[in-house]
């Protein structure tokens, strides 16, 4: 009997079957492959067996493999992706020779390979080692997705047989209504293409004509209405608009927006916008970007940045948490999202009613992503009203720092609500010039080497246990962090550096953003770099904290944390002496300071 059919059932469990149907599938392959015989098609389309990319040299010769890749991480990520849209997903079975059965192996990294296709599409497989006849295999479990995924061309396939085929959104989301747990947000409503309203449409076709992707997107915009719609999965093919279509291009019967634009934290109303009612969700969306744009003041930043033009919050994080507090809100509360502008605070919150779900909290949004209505953040994601699958909280974070702000605050409220809280304003140039000077390039845009910088900022030393608790990962990928910041460089410089177990901010990365007397003053009003020859107060704090974590302070310790000299580290710590610390009875090399308590002798 084919064991398929003997699995138990159990309602809301259709995840565990399909993987566990994976797990038998990838078994009956590899046995298959021990007897020299090849998975038929019909198998091949729940498993896929893959050699490692980028092994292969000239005439075919198998090279040493490594634990990174970034051309199988950019090979795996377009097969996950097809996996992961194809129905009941499936599994990848990496270090197989595809057209012989040959086992090759592969020293591939789990961790750096499930980060990688992550950073790429947005979506962290299961990634286990198995030991095939002495050979090292990689498989990989791919769930369904709630959603369409993207890969790295921005294309959506899914597999039929061994092959990965091209597939659009309405064929994605017409299938999707036959299986279980399917979003309500696709099934069809009673509404036509002729309820949608022209002005939903024209912003429809405005969205898509700024979609930097490619020119399909373009053409798109300018197709006929029931084209454009039914490519976005939008209209069925029967003519009626799927629920979010007709959310996002019909008449709302209220605003689902309020727009406040006040002077002062609970001061004067300067500006109030309820007037969406009769507006399509669309459109109450496009007219709040327009009111937003013209709050959101541009500033001109001369000098190194040659007339460069940011806004006091920026464009892309601005988008994000309000479509967020839209997208993901919950659609069965009557109330708006509601979004606050504060002219003297530069400041945007955003409230949507509902809390957080599918696992996401406050303490780990920067790490997990779970969608309420997964048809509905597609419908945003094809119209260009976010990036691909999201600007994301982690990118949102990561432009916000990078400019010198704070991170953003997102919590959860009683109601229950998700409130976003942005503050803005000038940005902080010393910073700047760290940041848009980094090499590699690329890291500019990572968002685990931005979070490291800002928190050594603002703090005199981090290592792995305080920045997972920032990064909200775990302290070996924290550590990870650290290392890959400690890569980066400025002027051939690196960062960041070691100073014992922890990290602290390299001189030349100090140096450049204190610059003049005038740029020190401001940081320091500002929290940044506090520590950096600081008052006797913050000398205070900068023992204090090292000294919560260590058992012992020396001057070369204080040195490293706050730039000054040894000699003037070591007069500070003099000077704390009999209040604060209590003076080792070591000397010379191995003189140090231990925290004073009630009962501390002198000479400890």
């Amino acid at each position: 009997m084919d064991s398929r059919e003997t699995l138990p059932f159990h309602p809301g469990t259709e995840l565990l079957a399909d993987r566990a149907r994976a797990e038998a599938a990838v078994e009956r392959c590899l046995g298959l492959i021990r007897n020299g015989v090849l998975p038929d098609d019909a198998e091949r389309q729940r498993v896929d067996i893959k050699e490692e990319a980028g092994r292969r040299g000239t005439g075919g010769l198998l090279l040493p493999g490594g634990r990174e890749s970034t051309t199988a991480a950019d090979q795996l990520a377009n097969e996950v992706a097809a996996m992961a849209n194809t129905p009941g997903g499936g599994a990848l079975i990496i270090g197989i020779e595809d057209k012989t059965g040959d086992l090759l192996g592969t020293d591939l990294d789990i961790e750096w390979l499930r980060q990688q296709i992550y950073r790429r599409i947005d979506l962290a497989p299961d990634i286990i080692a198995r030991d095939e006849q002495g050979i090292r295999l990689l498989v990989v479990y791919v769930p369904e997705a709630r959603e369409p995924v993207e890969d790295t061309g921005n294309r959506i396939r899914w597999r039929v047989g061994r092959a990965s085929m091209a597939v659009d959104r309405g064929q994605w989301w017409l299938h999707r209504q036959g299986r279980a747990g399917w979003d309500p947000m696709s099934r069809p409503s009673a509404m036509m293409l002729e309820n949608a309203t022209p002005g939903a449409i024209a912003a429809g076709r405005e969205y898509l004509a700024r979609r930097d992707v490619d020119d399909d997107a373009t053409d798109l915009g300018a197709a006929a209405p029931q084209d454009m719609l039914r490519q976005l999965g939008m209209l069925t093919v029967d003519g009626h608009l799927t629920e979010a279509g007709a959310l996002l291009f019909c008449a709302a019967p209220r605003p689902w927006l309020s727009w406040t634009r006040l002077d002062v934290e609970g001061g004067e109303v300067l500006a109030h916008d309820e007037s969406f009612r009769g507006l399509s969700l669309l459109e109450q969306i496009a007219r709040l970007e327009a009111l937003m744009d013209a709050a959101n003041d541009r500033i001109t930043l001369s000098g190194t940045f040659a007339e460069r033009v940011v806004r006091l919050v920026p464009v892309r994080v601005v988008r994000e948490a309000i479509l967020n507090g839209i997208v993901h809100r919950d659609w069965n509360q009557q109330a708006p999202t509601t979004v606050t502008w504060v002219e003297e605070d530069r400041s945007l919150t955003v409230v949507s009613p509902g809390g957080f779900v599918g696992g996401v909290d406050a303490g780990n949004i920067l790490t997990q992503r779970f969608s309420r209505s997964p048809a509905l953040a597609d419908a945003a994601l094809a119209l260009g009203l976010v990036d691909k699958q999201g600007i994301g909280v982690d990118r949102m974070y990561r432009e916000m720092v990078t400019l010198g702000h704070q991170p953003p605050q997102i919590t959860e409220e009683p109601g229950p609500r998700v409130r976003t809280r942005l503050v803005g304003g000038s940005p902080v140039v010393p910073i700047m010039r760290l940041t848009t000077r980094l090499q590699p390039g690329a890291r500019q845009r990572d968002v685990q080497v931005a979070m490291v910088i800002h928190t050594l900022l603002h703090h005199p030393f981090t290592d792995a246990n305080h920045m997972a608790q920032v990064l909200q990962r775990t302290p070996a990928e924290a550590e990870e962090a650290l290392e890959t910041a400690a890569k980066c460089v400025l002027d051939a410089r690196p960062i960041i550096e070691p100073h014992k177990d922890s990290w602290v901010m390299s001189t030349p990365s100090r140096r450049a953003v204190l610059g003049s007397a005038a740029d020190t003053a401001e940081l320091k009003r500002r929290g940044t770099l506090w520590y950096q020859a600081p008052s006797s107060e913050g000398a205070r704090q900068v023992v204090t904290a090292w000294l919560a974590t260590h058992d012992r302070i020396t001057s070369g310790d204080f040195a490293a944390l706050t730039g000054l000299t040894q000699q003037g580290a070591r007069g500070t710590l003099d000077r704390l002496d009999g209040d604060l610390l209590v003076r080792g009875e070591t000397t010379g090399r191995n003189a140090h300071y231990v925290l004073k308590t009630s009962g501390t002798p002198t000479g400890t």
